[in-house]
């Protein structure tokens, strides 16, 4: 790992990656095993610790996407969710591909709601869920068995798990390196500008000269684009139309809890129904020690142009009043005080439910 000094600043570098969270990660360990020069940059101490480490570690199979809306996300999820326990197995890399129930809790969902998400999902190319009913779920000798689950139907996905995320992460970053991706820690990009076939970044106060610049920076991906394009069209007089290919964008915080003083009640995950109001409801979510957290909720940052910086990642303790409500549609049993305040995440949006 290196930390970025002025020397370096001066050299000329192929290709700067701004941000080590997962994507820039596997971009990095992409380019660099197809003999790319890669310099990553990371403002943070260590890798991964904003975005890919505030998630639910789920490998999703590839139901939800709106393949005519975003044709590519559909497609790659599915896609990559072979490749991701490809290589997983192949590089040693924890996970469980524990299987998932979305349950119904009402008979409109169980008659409606659950046939539309099986055929929603095959359009999407997964076809292996199945509806099953509340005496199959009920049933030891049955593959979906979770006997506190309380629902009137679901649908078994049984290609989804979980992840060991941050070993994922290490173990992209180990094989970046290998092939000579340099990490550089506590290194913010402050701005930057295009110059003839270059970008020119400013890093913590120093100049560096790049041929491509690829930008994974996460929640901070909006703000450093706008910046650079923004730069570069005073430097060059360029159309302010040309600023409209960065998306606006919107974060949607996401709150956790995890469970205590009561023992683990599933063996797989076990979700709601989509919520329309964005986010996949409050879900219940295992990981690889067995532990249970649920979330996250859905959370609009009001003001759609605050500084990431500024947001508050804190746990509201009160919101576990609704998350009492929520879990207890399809887990009755769920005891009071037994939620604690855990961990929250941002996911950064390109549209608002308003629109």
């Amino acid at each position: 790992m290196l930390r970025i000094t002025k020397p370096l600043c001066q050299h000329h570098i192929q290709t700067a990656i701004i941000g080590a969270g997962v994507i820039g990660l596997a971009v990095s360990r992409a380019l660099s095993k197809k003999g790319h020069e890669v310099l990553l940059l990371e403002q943070a101490t260590s890798i991964g610790s904003e975005t890919s480490s505030r998630n639910s570690e789920v490998i999703h199979a590839g139901i939800y996407y709106d393949r005519n809306i975003m044709p590519y996300k559909s497609k790659f999820c599915v896609e990559g969710k072979q490749l991701l326990y490809q290589y997983c197995i192949e590089r040693d890399v924890p996970f469980k591909q524990c299987g998932k129930l979305l349950v119904a809790t009402d008979a409109d969902q169980r008659d409606s709601g659950l046939p539309k998400l099986v055929e929603y999902a095959k359009g999407n190319g997964v076809h292996d869920l199945k509806i099953v009913s509340m005496e199959d779920i009920k049933d030891p000798y049955s593959d979906v068995y979770e006997p506190n689950v309380k629902c009137t139907g679901a649908v078994y996905s049984p290609s989804t798990g979980i992840i060991d995320s941050h070993s994922f992460m290490q173990s992209m970053l180990a094989e970046a390196e290998e092939h000579g991706t340099t990490l550089a820690l506590n290194c913010r990009v402050e701005g930057g500008r295009s110059a003839g076939p270059n970008v020119i970044l400013t890093v913590d106060g120093e100049e560096m000269v790049c041929d491509n610049v690829i930008v994974c920076a996460g929640l901070h991906s909006h703000k450093i684009a706008s910046d650079i394009l923004s730069q570069s069209n005073q430097q060059s007089s360029v159309s302010k139309q040309n600023e409209a290919r960065i998306p606006r964008q919107y974060y949607a915080k996401g709150n956790y809890f995890t469970l205590q003083n009561q023992k683990q009640p599933f063996s797989r995950l076990v979700y709601p129904l989509p919520d329309p109001r964005g986010g996949l409801g409050v879900h219940a979510t295992i990981d690889l020690s067995g532990s249970t957290k649920f979330g996250p909720d859905v959370e609009w940052i009001v003001d759609v142009v605050i500084n990431p910086y500024d947001i508050d990642m804190n746990v509201d303790p009160h919101r576990a009043k609704s998350f009492y409500a929520a879990i207890r549609k399809y887990w009755p049993d769920l005891n009071d005080d037994n939620l604690v305040a855990d961990y929250s995440g941002i996911r950064p949006k390109l549209w608002h439910p308003s629109q």
